[in-house]
């Protein structure tokens, strides 16, 4: 007999301690509108299915708290140097002209022939100059 209530002791502890379980779910016509319950409805049902909780992954939330931070700090704005009026630094609108000039010189020797290591190098010099 003490061996029975110790091994029932034992089952209820684990349901009461195990993973969520499925759960019937029903969509029911209602005077408000439609409704979604666990509870059968008054009249028939619209549908009705089995809902199953997802597993928890601690594991993977973990990944995607790390991805999150590391998404936030790739898509920090970095602090910039500011005068003393507040503003930032505008690029000296000369050392754009520059570069876009030479670019433009760039492309036009290269003609059709232009590859991407030429436009990329240009590029960087143009928004490095102008932004």
């Amino acid at each position: 007999m003490p061996v029975v209530v110790i091994v029932l002791a034992f089952i209820f502890i684990n349901l009461g301690c195990g993973p969520a379980h499925a759960q019937q779910v029903f969509k029911c016509r209602t005077d408000d509108g439609i409704t979604y319950q666990s509870l059968p409805c008054d009249g028939p049902p619209l549908k009705q299915w089995t809902a199953a909780p997802e597993p928890f992954d601690r594991h993977a939330q973990a990944r995607l708290q790390a991805i999150e931070r590391e998404l936030k700090r790739a898509n920090a704005v970095p602090a910039q140097r500011t005068r003393r009026s507040g503003r930032p630094p505008t690029p000296a609108a000369g050392a754009c002209e520059l570069a876009r000039r030479g670019r433009s010189q760039a492309y036009a020797k290269a003609g059709l022939k232009r590859d991407f290591a030429l436009s990329s190098h240009w590029d960087n010099q143009v928004h490095a100059a102008c932004w």
